[in-house]
């Protein structure tokens, strides 16, 4: 048997690829690292992950057998050492941590609690005289024996894994409290996890398990966007702090993070996220923070934001008396002196000082750790988890524990059998699952950094470039001209708009939205695009809509003003060939008839019949190049870390624009390539174009895919490129989606995440229903009001709650890049 064949029999290891001179590199198998979660039952863990939390295990129950009657029984202080220094944090400093925390819970009067990872009984020792009922859980036998032991009245210890409380000792123990637990809590637990898989698997179950108006609270998380600050102040060198980051084996993540894991429960949940208030500086207080995850809570008045700025010169004597009012408030942007000493900063404890007797809440910004918020009263911190969509960048330590035990097993089963060790031995992991902080952050740059390389290749910048800078990524300096562009088109779009709506709603006159469809006589499927435009001419101060719904003109139409130039100026600037500004401009100037069908969109964006090449003229603009490339460096990596071949289903595939990155990212790389489209049409044409590389079928993203024929957890990578929105439920077709994958799989979404006035004005038209269909959205965010795009928020909203985590967003909102507002969103299966 030859080393590769020998390694590849064994269950851990996918592929086995030859590096340099004579090394090896072997990957993990997708299914190892993954944990399939199923309500109600104990989640299934794959062996890489059960063998960090035995790791884990043993290293908890080594600690508390060698720490046992060295402490307080409510400060037991085992295994708690500082980061810098390897000292044990001091115990007062300790005592206010465990003081605030029980405040925190105490806070939301539960009456039944269950703590998972309740360790030396810290907490437990603060929260019981309060209780009811309380159920606790640890790994490691000594604690769980020690405070089992103490007899406290309705009080159970029971030994179980946090993933367990589904188990038949925690069930048990349940059943003794006599009704459903109103709190479930973790406190400085989630860092012991392997992984967001692993965190997502026991915090759904945590959500199902309490009671309705009841809180599942996880304490004491260290913040993923932190972590390179933290390393920095450890280390002398930036490269040694990247180093440090990279090998840091706790869990680490970010509240976008943990929204996308509690957007996936199928109850309604609030969450807060509170900062440390701390008296002392110490990590625990720079770095760390609490959140309150509220389950099936009561609605709750709008609080009003105010800026910490704004609050005049005596900004405490300001949020004293906001936090004395009777009305919610929040206020906002408050500099964390800690992280960010600028003058008007404040620390959480001094903020705690402040508002001292008020009820309030010392918050941690969800966007951004360096600021501070106040919630007052404290259940004014509470907002719904989609306002916190948005892509997460944890720090998951199963991805280097895996490649270390990868290359310790290779090592052993070569010598088992006699083989040769190569000098050179290396693991690698899928993308899906165990990704580090700081790879997912040269993930991001390096998809970005193909996507510049690709427009500075074709010269699709909308400006020219030097010859010599063709070999290197567009800067955004040269890219500076795409927000006004994008500008020229909405102002394009809105006149045109103007102008129509002029002939049917002369100045000083009212009339509805159905008077107005009538007047302009439209066809009854279009009769959604009119009603959008009025809503769009309102929001842009163009348009009055009065109580009773009518609408008068409040902007004087220019009939004189030719925007030919303009608008050829602008396609040009963002790459559109000659023949899109052709297009646009004829749409313009014949919306009557294409409202009145009269003219078909279709024989005006199509004049020669020839439907693959005009659809074509759209694929290689600024936006479509740069985005197109990333996705084929997403493709590149994927293909390289799974077994061969790399199995992709493309939905919507069309024209083929995605297809041809894909392929061209992909190289030789084997794969199983299945092109999907709902037309015919369009899957003749990409046989004829790809040959027998692919496979193709017929496939709706509206209706359910494995039904259709896809294999279920068959797909490694799912590439959905403009297609969502065409969906008439996008949640429900990302759940469809999310059954192909395999473990570890990934979905390619590329998608605008805003509504363009020249494409609303002219080419929604295409996107009107057949007579007898339902309007798009209509069981989405979109809610079927006749708005086709997602926003940048309600995209990751929508993939989280189908339980696809977003892990990788381009371009970058500061970026030019961004001003066209076509983003590639890159989500994980959890």
């Amino acid at each position: 048997m030859t080393p590769d064949e020998l390694l590849l029999a064994h269950p851990w290891i996918a592929r086995v690829d030859h590096t340099g001179v004579g090394g090896l590199a072997v990957t993990a198998e997708p299914a190892t690292l993954t944990v399939r979660h199923e309500p109600g039952h104990l989640p299934v863990l794959g062996d890489l992950v059960a063998e960090h939390l035995e790791h884990w295990g043993e290293v908890y129950d080594w600690t508390y057998r060698s720490g046992r009657d060295t402490n307080r029984p409510d400060l037991d202080l085992s295994g708690w050492r500082a980061t810098d220094t390897g000292k044990p944090l001091p115990a007062e400093h300790m005592a206010e941590w465990a003081d605030r925390t029980a405040e925190l819970v105490l806070r939301h009067r539960p009456s039944q609690v269950v703590e998972l990872g309740c360790g030396t009984g810290m907490l437990l020792h603060r929260l019981h005289p309060h209780l009811k009922g309380y159920v606790g859980t640890d790994i490691a036998e000594p604690v769980v024996a020690r405070l089992d032991a103490l007899g406290l009245p309705g009080v159970k210890v029971v030994r179980a894994a946090a993933h367990e409380i589904n188990g038949e000792a925690v069930r048990s123990a349940l059943a003794g409290l006599g009704e459903r637990p109103d709190c479930v809590l973790l406190n400085s637990v989630t860092q012991c996890f392997p992984s967001v898989a692993y965190l997502a698997a026991v915090l759904r179950d945590a959500i199902d398990a309490v009671a309705p108006g009841g809180v599942v609270i996880v304490g004491d998380v260290r913040h993923s966007g932190l972590l390179g600050e933290h390393c920095r102040r450890l280390e002398p060198t930036a490269d040694a702090a990247e180093q440090r980051a990279a090998a840091d084996t706790e869990l680490l993540f970010d509240p976008a993070t943990l929204a996308a894991v509690a957007a996936g429960t199928n109850r309604r949940v609030t969450i807060s996220f509170h900062a440390k208030t701390l008296t002392a500086d110490t990590e625990l207080t720079r770095y760390r923070f609490d959140a309150v995850l509220h389950v099936d809570a009561p609605a709750s008045p709008a609080a009003t934001v105010h800026a910490w700025d704004e609050l005049g010169p005596d900004r405490a004597a300001a949020l004293a008396a906001l936090a004395a009012g009777d009305d919610p408030v929040r206020v906002t942007g408050i500099p964390n002196g800690l992280l960010r000493p600028v003058p008007g900063a404040e620390s959480g404890a001094s903020l705690r000082s402040m508002l001292e007797g008020t009820g309030s809440a010392v918050l941690l910004d969800p966007a951004d750790p360096t600021l501070l918020q106040v919630a007052a009263p404290a259940w004014a911190a509470a907002v719904p988890v989609d306002a916190l969509a948005g892509v997460g960048r944890p720090h998951e330590p199963l991805g280097a524990f895996a490649r270390a035990r990868l290359v310790e097993v290779a090592r052993r089963e070569l010598r088992r059998a006699g083989l040769p060790v190569p000098g050179e031995l290396a693991a690698r992991v899928p993308d899906g699952a165990g990704r580090d902080a700081i790879s997912l952050a040269e993930d991001a740059a390096e998809a970005d950094r193909a996507g510049r390389l690709a427009l500075a290749r074709t010269g699709r910048t909308g400006a020219r470039l030097p010859a010599d800078r063709a070999a290197e990524p567009v800067p955004d300096p040269a890219l500076a001209h795409l927000p006004h562009a994008i500008r020229t088109f909405d102002e394009i779009a809105l006149r045109a708009l103007v102008t129509l709506m002029s002939g049917v709603l002369p100045q000083r006159a009212s009339r509805t939205a159905e008077e107005l469809i009538a007047a302009l006589g439209t066809a009854p499927r279009h009769e959604w695009i009119v009603r959008r435009w009025l809503e769009v001419l309102s929001a842009e101060g163009l348009l009055r809509r009065d109580s009773g719904g009518r609408y008068e003109a409040t902007a004087v139409p220019d009939r004189a003003r030719d925007d030919g130039d303009d608008l050829a100026r602008a396609c040009a600037a963002l790459g559109y060939p000659d023949e899109m500004a052709v297009f646009f401009r004829t749409a313009l100037t014949h919306l009557p008839e294409l409202l009145r069908d009269e003219i078909m969109a279709q024989a005006l964006l199509f004049p020669d019949g020839d439907l693959l090449t005009s659809l074509s003229k759209d694929q290689h603009n600024v936006s479509n190049t740069y985005l197109n490339a990333a996705l084929g460096h997403v493709l590149a990596r994927a293909a390289g870390t799974r077994a061969r071949p790399l199995r992709v289903v493309e939905l919507g595939g069309g024209a083929g624009g995605s297809t041809t990155a894909a392929l061209d990212g992909l190289g030789n790389s084997a794969v199983d390539y299945l092109f999907s489209d709902v037309s015919r049409f369009f899957t003749m044409a990409a046989k004829d174009r790809f040959g027998d590389r692919l496979r193709y079928a017929l496939l709706d993203i509206n209706a359910d895919l494995v039904a259709q024929g896809v294999q279920r957890g068959g797909a490694d990578v799912v590439i959905a490129a403009n297609v969502l929105h065409c969906a008439r439920n996008a949640g429900r077709s990302l759940r469809w989606i999310g059954e192909l994958l395999a473990p570890g799989g990934l979905v390619v979404v590329t998608e605008a995440i805003r509504e363009h006035y020249l494409v609303l004005a002219t080419m929604q038209f295409l996107m009107s229903p057949r007579e007898g269909q339902p309007d798009l959205g209509m069981g989405d965010r979109r809610g079927g009001r006749g708005r086709v795009f997602f926003t940048g928020r309600e995209l990751p909203a929508e993939l989280a709650e189908a339980g696809l985590r977003p892990v990788l967003e381009l371009p970058q909102a500061a970026s030019p890049l961004a001003a066209p507002a076509q983003h590639l969103f890159v989500a994980a299966k959890l």
